[in-house]
């Protein structure tokens, strides 16, 4: 088994999400791909820094979310590298820093009870803009809607501008939530509602089909 594939299996291990596990492939196996014909052993703070502001710069500029999230994915791997050649005591990474930086700690308060250990930032993370969430114009959500070609993805579409919930997933391991962990008892048709399934167990209602002022259902 190669190290990537020993990745996810980690990965499947700790439970993380589905969503999660092949986003985080994804993303290392385009690193991998990046350094050919070098291999993931090649990685040093220098390659990895020339790899995120290319990855940063294709395209015309990805957003910052998307490159905090690559580098994420290979911190996550090269953190499970280490870990796994020290516990052997062999290996390319024993004892070996992360090639992916991470910056200092932020200063002390000098307060017992708050000088606590501080996550250090990635010294190569992009500033996230915090914007409020804008409104979806009514005349592009129905041309959303009735884009799809198949009946399955219309009704999928329209729940995700219905309801505002995400994706999410579909197992009961990691937490079934969103569209993928709808159940046929979510929707109230009497009541005109939907149950929105959240992460972590928490749910909302949201209006369902037929609720007046939101865009006609998917045909």
């Amino acid at each position: 088994m190669d190290d990537v594939a020993e990745f996810v299996e980690h990965l499947v291990l700790l439970g993380r999400s589905n969503y999660t596990i092949w986003n985080y492939r994804l993303g290392v196996e385009h690193f991998r791909r990046w350094l050919d014909p070098r291999s993931l052993n090649a990685a040093t703070r220098t390659v990895v820094g020339e790899y995120i502001h290319d990855f940063a710069e294709r395209g015309g500029g990805r957003a910052p979310r998307t490159v905090n999230h690559r580098l994420a994915a290979l911190a996550a791997l090269y953190g499970f590298l280490i870990e796994r050649d020290s516990r052997r005591a062999s290996g390319s990474w024993a004892g070996c820093e992360n090639p992916v930086p991470n910056g200092v700690a932020g200063p002390a308060h000098g307060m017992p009870g708050r000088d606590l250990p501080q996550r250090g930032r990635l010294e190569l993370h992009h500033r996230e803009p915090r914007l409020l969430p804008r409104d979806l114009d009514p005349a592009t959500a129905e041309r959303l809607a009735v884009a799809p070609s198949s009946a399955r993805d219309r009704a999928i579409v329209t729940l995700l501008l219905r309801t505002g919930q995400r994706i999410g997933d579909w197992s009961d391991e990691h937490g079934r939530h969103g569209v993928l962990g709808m159940r046929l008892t979510d929707v109230d048709r009497r009541r005109r509602t939907i149950t929105v399934r959240l992460k972590g167990g928490r749910s909302r209602r949201a209006p369902g089909p037929g609720y007046p002022g939101l865009v006609a259902t998917a045909r």
